[in-house]
Order: C-alpha cells, then structure tokens, then sequence
C-alpha cells in the first residue's frame, strides 16, 4: 500500500500554500477550478489522506460515533456491527468500538467515557449484567448530552431510538409453524433467560403452545441444557424443540444427534445461529434470521439522521425476522 503523505508535503509538491491546498480540496470558491483540479489530481497520487481528527478539532466537532456491544463472539451482533460499519463508511464519520463482555462496569465505564467529548452518538445493546442489576442510571446520565440509540436489547423506561427484533412474535410465529407440521410437545432451551429478548422469546413460546400442553422450558449454561434435555427427552414425550440462542441451539442439536433423533425427523429442531454454521450441519438446522446486518444499516441511518435532524422525536423500528426452514424440520414419515 503507497504511503500516504501529510497536507504540509502535498503543497511543498505542488509549490502553493497550504491553505490553498486545503481550500481547493474543501472546493472553495476562492480558489479557480483549474488550480481545484490540479490539487485534487495530485492528493489522489501521492495518496494524500485529511487528518480527520485536526479537522474535528477545528470544526468543534467529534464527528464520532460509539458503538458499545456485549460481546463480538455472537454472531448476531457481529452482523449488526458489519451493518453499521457499512453505512457509516460513507461519511465523514469515524467509530469507536467498545466491547462489555456482559459486564455492567465496563458498560459504564464504556457509556461515561465516550460521551465525554469522545462521540457525538452512542449506538448500543445493553449487557446481560445491566438487564439483571436494572441499573441505568449511566444511560439516563449521558441521554441528554449524546444522541443515544439501542438495539435489541433496549431499555424501555429510557426515551430514545430504538431498532427493535420481533422478537415475541418470532418465536410464537415458529411455535405454529411446528404446530402446523403436526409437533404436539414442544420444548424450549435458552442460555439467554436473563435478557429482555430472552424473555420475550419465552412469552411467544409459552403463549403459543398453552392450549396444547405445559410448557417444558429448559434454561441454563450449556452442559446444564444438555442434561436436562436428555433426562426430559427419556421422560416425555417431545417431538419438537425451540432454541433462542446460538448456544442452546448447537446444545439441543448435539443432544439430538448423539440420540438418533434429527437424521430421522423424529423430532424437529429450530435454533437461532448464523448462516454458516446452519446450512453446514447435518442435517442442516432450521433458524430464526434476524436479519443482523439490517438491524445495524437502520441503525446507523438512524442516528445520521438524528444528528442532522436535533429536534426529532424518537423513534422505535421493528425488523422483523424470517423463519428459513433446513432439514431439522423436515415432515416426519
């Protein structure tokens, strides 16, 4: 890759003044288009690039955006952040990236200090340990002074933009679909119990299968999945499983191949997890898309639009997901 070079060297090359460098590159009117043409030939030669942060700093803008997460191992939210990268790639704008691995401390540290000074926008999905201590304060403190948007997992006593998953209606929506199939005693696993998104997946479960049975809700780590699923699966009679995570997923699947019972379709699995894992399985595994990278371009448009728009009320956008049916949900013969 050519060394790029800085704008004092490109106007020693050029034999004019920096600030007509600068002037013409910014196309103002005082310089004359030939002399705008001719700069702005030789900055892409010489691979000149604008020192970003000394035009913040004299602008009196950050021209910043954070971007806090929970973590990058799950892949859902690895896709949100490719969404947002993508779009904010086009501007002006540059991103921090903060990473809480579920901690509330890091969440505040992360919170605090980028919104001072650091970011003009804060871009996040809250930790597991903040929806189980229900301490906000560090989102109530900074939402006046940053635009400040959540995702996923949001907090709903906090007025700002949100970019919500279906996520209620996701799950409910799978439960009838193995309904349909003729699945008469679903279970569910999570390792995501503790989470906003979590419970709301439970809700659509348990509302769709109450007229037909009591729900078999297996929660835990994943070895915990794994035992409990393998004692109910000798005790009841289960055709069908829902999993609500990436984790409980590939749990549940492994449970019912060693059992010898997805080759076969004598039970149905639905999951949630990433493409490729998914369609490279066998059998292939039947999943929730939330559609990451979707949620994290609406994200980003979001929140460039809130900082040219100040005044706007917030806003709440759904993104609903889609069920891609594989070979765990193949009809039973």
């Amino acid at each position: 890759m050519k060394k790029s070079i800085t704008l004092k060297e490109l106007s020693k090359i050029l034999k004019v003044s920096i600030s007509t460098v600068s002037k013409a590159l910014n196309d103002s009117y005082e310089i004359s288009e030939i002399t705008k043409k001719r700069v702005r030939e030789a900055a892409k030669e010489y691979n000149y690039k604008p020192n970003r942060t000394a035009m913040n700093l004299k602008s009196g803008r950050v021209n910043t955006i954070g971007v806090i997460l929970p973590s990058l191992k799950n892949f859902f939210l690895a896709r949100v952040l490719r969404g947002i990268e993508n779009v904010i790639a086009k501007t002006d704008y540059n991103i921090i990236i903060s990473i809480t691995n579920e901690s509330h401390e890091k969440e505040v540290q992360s919170v605090l200090s980028l919104a001072n000074g650091f970011v003009e926008a804060i871009i996040i999905a809250v930790s597991e340990e903040t929806q189980v201590l229900q301490d906000y304060s560090h989102l109530e403190n900074v939402k006046d002074k940053v635009h400040l948007l959540m995702f996923d997992r949001v907090v709903n006593t906090i007025p700002c933009d949100k970019v919500l998953v279906d996520d209620y209606d996701a799950v409910l929506n799978a439960v009838k679909e193995l309904q349909f199939n003729g699945r008469k005693n679903i279970a569910l696993t999570s390792t995501i119990n503790n989470l906003s998104v979590g419970k709301l997946r439970i809700k659509g479960y348990t509302d769709a299968i109450n007229e037909y049975h009591k729900p078999i809700i297996i929660e835990g780590t994943v070895e915990v999945i794994k035992k409990a699923l393998r004692e109910k699966l000798k005790e009841e009679s289960i055709d069908a499983i829902i999993a609500l995570d990436e984790e409980a997923s590939l749990a549940s699947f492994k449970v019912g191949k060693k059992e010898k019972l997805l080759d076969n379709g004598k039970i149905s699995l639905i999951g949630y997890a990433g493409k490729t894992i998914s369609e490279n399985l066998t059998p292939s595994l039947t999943t929730i898309n939330q559609h990451g990278k979707k949620i994290g371009r609406t994200a980003a448009k979001m929140i460039l639009n809130k900082l040219k728009n100040e005044n706007e009320k917030p806003e709440e956008i759904i993104i609903k997901s889609t069920l891609y049916n594989r070979e765990t949900t193949r009809i039973k013969e």
